[in-house]
């Protein structure tokens, strides 16, 4: 991961964590970006900006050491999650983490990219002309009116000579000359981390939905939780879950069908024992316990997560996939044990016949 030197430039850029809308609307935009001019603000200098439905870019360049660079960040993405989880009754993490940023190393690169930020919405096909779209600083530079890229404007405007040149090089064909720059955000892959997420809340929805209609009487509570940001020291910002509660049911005395995703950074011993410096952590995952009101009935217990962990760099270091499900140890008969097996094997050998007893003797 690039860390962020005082007076350097850098290509900023992310997307929303599951791959999921980050701006609903118009308002969103605007909010977001009534937040960049209060959190960023004598941080940073912004050089060129475009928000997008599920992903944004700012060029930017930094005024201050990178402690305070990386906290302003921070702050702006951590305000904006908490407003926009509060107004759709969501909880967690909203954007990718680390939040991406590319070195620019010379003013060709430079010039390259605010042509890749301005057309991006045209190339992404959300409007016919990328001069129309409303979220992005391209007509920034045509007004004199005071906005966020006012302080770099002549700037930026100097890179192509003069505004005349400067609108003339957006409108001509210049694809060869963006070729790459799509590959930076990644947008098109879908990875490990963005399926599973979006899987396990699929998989409680299911769960509970089915639960509830088993037990026929009792409904499940929803608890949603958010974490501190370990990193930053904030109330919220390291991720959250959705827990969800039955109890007192015709079926169920009490159970529990739980999701969460957090990130932040990994605790020392941890850092230590993977021999890495300064690392950050994804993980993810669903945990279930259920105790029918029955002793004749088995208690049901299972847990599957993600992990993920990054280097200095960004880069994935390690990454699991893991977890388990079984009976309590005291079920009374040995037909609940053969059926709960058999479900499981059944399950496997879709995929693979080895991986049944494989498994299992891990378990074991």
């Amino acid at each position: 991961m690039e860390i962020l030197k005082k007076g350097h430039h850098y290509h900023i850029f992310n997307r929303g964590i599951d791959s999921t809308i980050i701006f609903e609307s118009e308002d969103n935009m605007t909010y977001f970006l009534k937040l960049m001019n209060i959190h960023l603000k004598s941080k940073v200098d912004i050089l060129a900006y475009c928000l997008m439905n599920n992903h944004f870019h700012f060029i930017v360049e930094i005024l201050v050491d990178k402690k305070k660079a990386s906290q302003s960040f921070s702050n702006l993405f951590n305000a904006y999650s908490k407003a926009f989880n509060k107004q759709n009754s969501r909880t967690g993490t909203l954007f990718e983490r680390p939040f991406k940023r590319i070195l620019i190393k010379d003013e060709d690169y430079l010039k390259n990219l605010v042509l890749y930020i301005h057309k991006n919405p045209e190339n992404h096909g959300v409007v016919s002309n990328f001069s129309d779209y409303v979220f992005s600083s391209y007509n920034s530079f045509l007004s004199e009116n005071k906005n966020l890229i006012i302080s770099k404007k002549k700037y930026v405007l100097n890179l192509f000579e003069n505004l005349e040149n400067f609108i003339h090089t957006h409108n001509k064909d210049n694809t060869q000359d963006l070729s790459g720059f799509e590959n930076l955000t990644g947008l098109t892959k879908i990875n490990v981390k963005a399926k599973f997420y979006q899987y396990i809340q699929d998989l409680q929805d299911t769960i509970t939905s089915k639960l509830e209609t088993v037990d026929g009487k009792a409904k499940f509570r929803e608890d949603l939780w958010e974490r501190p940001d370990t990193s930053t020291g904030l109330s919220t910002g390291g991720g959250g879950g959705r827990t969800r509660v039955i109890e007192n049911g015709s079926v169920f005395e009490k159970g529990g069908v739980n999701i969460s995703a957090v990130h932040g950074k990994l605790p020392e011993t941890m850092q230590k024992h993977f021999n890495v410096k300064d690392a950050d952590f994804f993980a993810c995952g669903l945990s279930l316990v259920l105790h029918p009101k029955s002793p004749m009935v088995p208690t049901v217990h299972a847990n599957w997560r993600y992990f993920e962990m990054y280097d200095e760099q960004g880069n994935i270091v390690d990454s699991w996939f893991g977890g388990g499900q079984d009976l309590t140890p005291y079920y009374l008969f040995e037909d609940d044990a053969k059926h709960f097996h058999q479900t499981c094997k059944t399950a496997c050998d879709k995929y693979n016949p080895d991986f049944y007893p494989k498994y299992k003797a891990r378990c074991d």
